[in-house]
């Protein structure tokens, strides 16, 4: 039997200014929508198994189209560092866990950034050492593309100083060749054969744990690109709450097709389907590994591209012959040119390959975007740490490009939002917040940063909506409220369009919908 939801607005997203009071859920999907009018006729027809009124607003439900969802999970059971900013804070948040932690058990940390210690330096091995000895100890950057580890982490992994560095990787290293614990990009590959692998029930258990926070976020559905854990999604298909978008790494492609053979990007249903390959052209800012096209100040280092230009070449013809989308992660601007001209070299209609974070870029870059309908997947939420840092690490001639959102819209390039969770929060709304005034979430600058790069609410809201949609072909049938739609949606207690910009990241979700169903309530 259907539904009827009713609300102080309900807005469609898919034409400014458009909204109703009412919908009709039934079977999962909106039926019809209601003026206020129709409304109050409608509430005496009998046929509804159950009618809902709100006070608040709904709108499409939240899409995220760059997550770690497992990783976000996983995250929240390691030591937080996220806020952390000294080493010796670092040090003694450690030390507190290794103390309740039996010797020989390994320990975790995520969320250092460099940027804010006090001591303006990376944490090593010595630092961790004082901790403790008898325990490996793995600390990760904000930005996961660089990780600490402590002596004996390193002596496990047989790191020396006879080691050499894996291509598209860095240990570093002191005057001696000794190495400092810090290992960036692909060096972090270098202790896989060590690190206890993941047992399933831990699996499952962040799964759960990551969906239910993202429904109190309001999200309904994910582009998630986590490490090959696709069977626990398969095995947990009728509990999700969130659709999944499954985006496997390329080295991970032959465990794919072990389980389909005929596995290719849109395999799967509503719930779960085959995403797109996820490729590496770089690394990370923060890390200094993104590649650039100039040096970062002051220093003769450009960064890291993973790959070759044929290397990455070769992987992109390799996953379009086999029928994947393709998601490139490209920072520098010297990787977002390398993999447009990959995709150059591949095009073809309807394709619709993605380049991520695209966080430096040049006027140049964005035309080719929009002329090779590349869709760039942003993340408005990395402007509340980078902002501390980047025109110190790339100089002020590259700014006008920096996390360039606003000419990316204005070059007729498609956009999706995500927030690249667990390296920021997954709450769209602190991302919108951020598109929307280019403010910290404690509302500094107060004109906003590079403020020429602001979009509209309007814009925002469709980044995480029907924006995210079109990034997984799904948008014939959701990111909007409309006829034969997915009943996807949230309720949210202020009106984004009518509210000041600043308070955005202040509005709360009530309620979140997946099929007409209620996934999370605020009460």
């Amino acid at each position: 039997m259907p539904h009827l939801f009713a609300a102080d607005r309900i807005y469609t997203l898919d034409h400014p200014n458009e909204f109703y009071k009412a919908m009709i859920v039934n079977d999962g999907k909106i039926q019809n929508l209601l003026g206020e009018n129709e409304f109050e006729q409608e509430k005496a027809n009998p046929v509804y198994e159950k009618i809902h009124e709100f006070s608040g607003y709904i709108f499409p439900g939240f899409i995220d189209s760059h997550i770690h969802a497992i990783s976000y999970g996983k995250y929240l059971d390691y030591v937080d560092l996220r806020s952390v900013q000294s080493i010796e804070e670092l040090i003694h948040k450690i030390s507190l866990k290794a103390k309740n932690t039996p010797e020989g058990e390994w320990i975790y940390g995520f969320g250092w950034n460099q940027v804010k210690f006090t001591e303006q330096r990376l944490p090593n091995k010595q630092d961790l050492d004082r901790i403790s000895m008898n325990h490996p100890i793995i600390l990760k950057r904000v930005c996961t593309h660089i990780l600490v580890a402590n002596s004996v982490v390193l002596g496990k992994a047989d790191i020396n100083e006879q080691t050499p560095e894996p291509p598209g990787g860095i240990i570093d290293r002191d005057k001696l060749g000794r190495p400092t614990g810090i290992l960036r990009e692909t060096a972090i590959d270098l202790l896989d054969p060590i690190i206890p692998q993941s047992i399933e029930h831990d699996i499952i258990r962040w799964l759960q744990t990551a969906q239910s926070q993202l429904n109190s976020f309001g999200i309904t559905s994910i582009h998630t690109l986590d490490e090959y854990c696709y069977p626990v999604y398969r095995s947990l298909k009728d509990q999700l709450t969130v659709r999944v978008y499954f985006c496997p790494k390329y080295k991970n492609l032959s465990k794919i097709y072990e389980m389909e053979e005929s596995a290719k990007t849109g395999v799967g249903d509503d719930f779960l389907r085959l995403g797109r390959v996820k490729l590496f052209a770089d690394g990370s800012l923060g890390a200094q590994t993104a590649a650039l096209k100039e040096p970062y100040e002051n220093t003769e280092n450009y960064g890291i591209p993973t790959h070759s230009l044929d290397e990455l070449m070769g992987l992109i013809k390799n996953a379009d012959e086999m029928g994947w989308q393709i998601e490139t992660h490209a920072i520098g601007d010297k990787a977002a040119e390398l993999t447009l001209n990959c995709y150059e070299k591949i095009y073809h209609s309807n394709y619709r390959p993605v380049l991520t974070h695209c966080q430096i870029l040049a006027a140049d870059l964005i035309q080719r975007m929009a002329d090779l309908e590349v869709i760039a997947s942003i993340q408005p939420i990395f402007i509340e740490q980078d902002m501390d840092f980047v025109e110190d690490f790339v100089g002020k001639k590259r700014m006008g490009y920096a996390y360039a959102w606003k000419s990316l819209l204005d070059g007729r390039v498609h956009c999706s939002g995500g927030s690249d969770c667990p390296v920021d929060s997954p709450n769209p709304l602190f991302g919108i917040h951020c598109a929307v005034t280019r403010m910290k979430l404690e509302g500094i600058p107060s004109h906003g940063w590079i403020p020429a790069q602001k979009i509209t609410v309007w814009d925002a809201f469709r980044l995480f909506t029907i924006d995210a949609a079109y990034a997984e072909y799904q948008e014939h049938q959701k990111g909007l409220l409309k006829l034969n739609y997915l009943a996807d949606f949230v309720l949210l207690d202020k009106n984004p369009f009518q509210i000041p910009e600043d308070e955005i990241q202040s509005i709360r979700v009530l309620k979140t919908f997946l099929a007409g169903k209620e996934v999370y309530s605020r009460e």
